[in-house]
């Protein structure tokens, strides 16, 4: 999950319009009276001032109006984002089970410093789920081997995916007694939720 916040994009020859960032590790994406994308590794020069944060990119310079948010925003976007790895809570010794293909190599480069183990000795588990079938069959295997931490469903994403997304996802498992605790992109057809097992009352 990314940054967000409205704006209002100055610019450069005057006038001004109404815009919502929204920024990613991939870049930053603007929509509204004026849209645009801005792949992170494009901006330099990253400033904040009066309550506007201005960067160069591809030639040009951006200027967005954002009042006393304007410091966070310059800091966040000259902060490294965190790797998937560290997004997933895996490390280099961490031990990890996984259920289902991978469907990104993102995802193998993920996981490739940790050690594959049996689920129920796993620090973390990462599941993928690619059919109504497979989704609807995770509660019952998650019982029979013993889980119980938190789990990463991998899952569709968007339009074009022919996989699970999350309102599926999240139907079944809390249906099963598990809470969705933090969402990650993975990919532009791919998200992971992890899940954690809802406390006794």
């Amino acid at each position: 999950m990314g940054r967000q916040s409205k704006a209002t994009w100055i610019g450069e020859h005057g006038g001004a319009a109404a815009v919502t960032l929204h920024l990613e590790a991939a870049g930053l994406q603007i929509s509204g009276e004026r849209r645009a994308r801005v792949p992170r590794s494009a901006w330099t020069h990253v400033e904040a001032a009066d309550g506007v944060v201005s960067f160069e990119a591809d030639g040009r310079t951006y200027r967005f109006e954002l009042g006393a948010a304007a410091p966070a925003w310059a800091t966040a976007l000259t902060t490294q984002p965190p790797s998937l790895a560290e997004k997933l809570g895996v490390s280099h010794g961490s031990t990890v089970a996984v259920r289902g293909d991978l469907p990104l190599p993102e995802l193998h480069e993920a996981l490739s410093d940790a050690a594959r183990v049996p689920p129920w000795e796993a620090e973390v588990v990462v599941v993928v789920v690619r059919s109504d079938g497979e989704l609807e069959s995770l509660p019952v295997w998650f019982r029979e081997c013993g889980i119980g931490s938190h789990v990463w469903v991998v899952h569709g994403k968007g339009r074009e995916s022919t996989a699970p997304g999350d309102n599926a996802v999240r139907t079944v498992m809390r249906s099963a007694g598990w809470c969705d605790t933090k969402v990650s992109a993975v990919g532009d057809a791919w998200s992971a939720t992890r899940y954690t097992p809802a406390k006794a009352p």
